[in-house]
């Protein structure tokens, strides 16, 4: 199948995320401890501050896409209609920029996702061009992967990408519907997935992040649904149908994993983002339509620091905005245990 922005999704088209459906879009709990507990609910994340704007100049962006957090504090974002990637530091003051439009060495065409390893090389999804590209910590080009194809280390529009604690690169190659697996060279490991709606299955995989438990996150843009499987790919389990209550999805697109766990999922056309714990449970929402701070005009990317901000590619308004996970309440549960009293503090996020 070519990857022309089209999925045939329920008798009705599904398109991505070009510049022309985006502007159209956008204008269209507790746990017990013990045998006593005393629960709070979660609280969404705050707004913390905003950078960028709409043009082509440092620090400006054309529909933002993909964004990722490295391990200095630096934020890294794929300006994919300005065919370049941006480096800020965590304060969202410009670094530095690299990239031009071409499907040259260090080219790009329509770059969707970034990641960053903990050795600080940065890995972009050169969509349109159906490869990966590799630079250093600086920028400079140091290799690529991928042509175009079906067969095993071939993309057809490979939207995100995530690395993981071992190194190893995993590839949302969404038009073959399906995740490739690459070590840091870019050597093929495996594959997993194929086109449908059953466990293992995707309608478009638009996004993907590796937690520290070596579980993979895949956003399932249009089963709207997130599906989880283990290091090998074996589908572990899903969570999500479409709708805009909590726990539903209208299109997810990007997705973000913190050091405790907690899932954050953009549901890109309900306007806001979802936080979910470990196993998928639903926790809290922030974000809806509009241009004011925290309000969000079809958000794409999404990545969590290792400082607890959480930054979004609010992608049709043309910036980032930066949350921060609030601190979690002191005391969630009262218990009796062996006789005394047991207070339970809630682990801190991020």
């Amino acid at each position: 199948m070519s990857l022309s922005k089209v999925i045939n999704h329920g008798g009705r088209e599904k398109r991505s995320l070009s510049k022309a459906l985006l502007k159209s879009f956008s204008l269209v709990t507790a746990t017990a401890i013990g045998c006593i507990s005393v629960a709070t609910s979660a609280t969404a994340a705050s707004f913390s501050f905003a950078f960028g704007s709409e043009g082509s100049g440092n620090g400006q962006f054309m529909l933002p896409r993909g964004i990722a957090a490295g391990r200095g504090g630096n934020i890294y974002v794929a300006d994919t209609d300005n065919n370049r990637v941006q480096v800020f530091n965590s304060s969202g003051v410009f670094q530095s920029a690299f990239g031009s439009q071409g499907s040259g060495n260090g080219q790009f065409r329509s770059p969707y996702g970034i990641a960053v390893s903990r050795s600080g090389n940065i890995y972009v999804a050169d969509t349109d061009n159906n490869r990966v590209q590799v630079f250093n910590s600086s920028g400079v080009f140091q290799s690529a992967f991928g042509s175009q194809g079906t067969v095993n280390g071939q993309f057809q529009g490979p939207y995100a990408i995530a690395v993981g604690s071992s190194g190893n690169v995993y590839v949302a190659d969404t038009g073959n519907f399906r995740v490739q697996v690459f070590n840091s060279n870019g050597g093929f490991q495996f594959a997993f997935g194929s086109f449908g709606t059953g466990d293992g299955q995707f309608q478009g995989s638009y996004g993907i992040a590796v937690g520290s438990s070596g579980h993979v996150y895949v956003a399932d843009t249009f089963n709207n649904r997130v599906q989880v499987f283990d290091d090998r790919g074996v589908f572990q389990f899903a969570f999500g149908s479409q709708g805009s209550g909590n726990g539903e999805f209208e299109s997810p697109y990007g997705i973000a994993v913190d050091s405790s766990g907690y899932i954050y999922v953009t549901d890109t056309f309900n306007d806001r983002v979802q936080v979910f714990d470990d196993r998928g449970v639903f926790q809290s929402t922030f974000g809806s339509f509009g241009t004011g701070n925290g309000e969000f005009s079809s958000p794409y990317g999404i990545a969590v620091g290792s400082r607890g901000n959480i930054y979004v590619a609010d992608t049709v308004n043309n910036r980032v905005q930066v949350f921060r996970t609030p601190e979690p309440s002191s005391i969630i549960g009262l218990g009796i245990l062996g006789g005394g009293l047991v207070v339970r503090r809630l682990a801190k996020r991020g």
